[in-house]
């Protein structure tokens, strides 16, 4: 494999996206040795600059105490508002479209009271099998809306089985826009919301969203989107698509830290009359009587109107932090490097381990982003290949027989990704 090793190097030489390794505190063994870290699409490596922008804020904490909210160049009162146009850069949308708020799972259930509201002709939620906390949300949201319903009425005019309708995809976890469409043919009429990962956290497929959303709202259904996997992954266009809603985590792609504030998107057309449901808070109340206190909730006509508490701000500062990263690049042109390089990661591990895996995220680069999953053959679900892996020096996800690597221009090199081929071929 000398040869391959050469041609990795020279791959670095000429590409015009050169990696920001520079830029991140690259996680290492106890002897202090840096491992091939594939694993950003559970948690990204952490900008060297966040340790110090936390000090700091942490010193105007000691130094002002409560008037820090007001009294600097940056009060915390409105510190969410730094982060919204970086944010609405990413996914696609309009500034006033765009909350950083609450968490994945939280946001979510922030936007179903408002958008999952059933009837007798419009109950049903489509969804993939996705990462389980969508589930058990989205479960949570029929239940409560079923318990509702019977303590009022003492019946259940409908039940979890036939409202939840999962899209079959096929044995590999692909699904088609095809298998989506007739999905739709048959339930479509039925369906309140259509609940898509725009990146499946497991198979790693990059949807069809603008397709979907046309097909969805031709059935007249709304759409929301988990953005977990896809933010800071690939290119979106959210508000051009007109989808309805989405969500999103920020310690993934974003590069905010464990358990970092989330987001929150509404689609424009939902936010200046918006008469529905929503869970409330003072935060989300028009802001020049706020602090007056009035008894009427009187909702902010952006996405913020549903922004409950005042932020955290150290995860807000971790995230702006982050942010700065992707504002000083072209993320179109990171596009493209990624997809240089998981197509090298394809190339070497057919060269390398033939028949041993299998990929079973989707060949054509428009239809994934940074992640390859890889089905290791032989390998139960027992199997210790995690540990292995770290023993060889390599981090990366894995999910029963399945492997996840992400490989990303930000800090990935052709380099990195010959040497973890190289160790997976020893470890498999």
């Amino acid at each position: 494999m000398e040869n391959e090793l050469i041609k990795a190097k020279q791959l670095d030489d000429i590409d015009p996206f050169k990696p920001l390794t520079h830029l991140f505190d690259m996680p290492s063994n106890h002897q202090g040795d840096p491992y091939l870290y594939f694993n950003g699409n559970s948690l990204e490596p952490k900008p060297k600059k966040t340790e110090d922008a936390l000090t700091k804020e942490s010193i105007t904490w000691g130094k002002l105490g409560v008037r820090g909210h007001f009294d600097q160049e940056h009060p915390w009162i409105s510190y969410h508002e730094l982060v919204t146009t970086s944010l609405a850069r990413l996914i696609g949308a309009m500034p006033e479209e765009v909350v950083a708020m609450g968490t994945l799972t939280a946001n979510l259930h922030s936007a179903f009271v408002s958008f999952y509201r059933p009837t007798p002709q419009r109950f049903k939620i489509i969804r993939l099998a996705g990462f389980p906390s969508d589930t058990y949300a989205i479960d949570s949201q029929i239940q409560q809306r079923l318990a509702t319903l019977h303590d009022f009425n003492g019946i259940y005019p409908f039940n979890l089985e036939t409202a939840v309708i999962e899209i079959c995809p096929d044995d590999h976890g692909y699904l088609s826009l095809d298998t989506f469409k007739k999905t739709l043919e048959i339930h479509g009429d039925n369906t309140a919301i259509v609940w898509i990962e725009a990146v499946h956290f497991l198979t790693g497929q990059w949807f069809n969203i603008k397709e979907m959303t046309k097909l969805a709202h031709q059935k007249g259904c709304y759409i929301g989107l988990d953005l977990a996997h896809a933010i800071g992954n690939v290119p979106l266009a959210l508000h051009q698509w007109n989808v309805d809603f989405a969500v999103w985590c920020s310690y993934k792609y974003l590069s905010a830290g464990p358990g970092a504030i989330g987001g929150l998107y509404i689609n424009q057309k939902h936010l200046k009359d918006f008469h529905g449901p929503r869970f409330s808070g003072w935060w989300g109340h028009n802001k020049n009587t706020r602090f007056q206190m009035p008894k009427k909730f009187d909702p902010i006509l952006t996405a913020e109107g549903w922004q409950l508490s005042n932020s955290n701000i150290f995860s807000l500062i971790a995230l702006r932090t982050a942010l700065d990263i992707f504002d000083q690049i072209d993320f179109i042109q990171l596009r493209e490097k990624n997809k240089r390089l998981v197509a090298y990661l394809e190339y070497l591990i057919h060269k390398t381990l033939g028949d041993k895996v299998q990929i079973i995220t989707p060949k054509n680069p428009d239809e994934r982003g940074c992640q390859l999953s890889l089905h290791i053959k032989n390998m139960n679900e027992e199997s210790e290949i995690e540990k292995r892996l770290l023993n060889q020096g390599v981090v990366c996800d894995t999910r029963g027989h399945l492997i996840r690597v992400a490989a990303t221009g930000l800090y990935h090199t052709f380099v990195d990704v010959f040497n973890l081929v190289e160790k997976l071929k020893q470890v498999i």
